[in-house]
């Protein structure tokens, strides 16, 4: 089981049965939060980070 969390919350925002499933939720929330979105690896560590500013209104 793979889980999204938003760093500060001490729960999960979503969880989903696949890397590739948690990863598109992860980036959907990112972006809609215009925050960075940490994709770690299986055991824990950061395999990569990206970045969605927010949007310009």
């Amino acid at each position: 089981m793979w889980k999204n969390k938003v760093v500060g919350n001490s729960r999960a925002s979503g969880s989903a049965e696949t890397k590739s499933e948690a990863v598109a939720e992860g980036r959907k929330l990112a972006i809609k939060r215009g925050t960075a979105h940490f994709i770690h690896t299986k055991n824990g560590e950061v395999g990569e980070r990206r970045t969605y500013p927010r949007a310009r209104s």
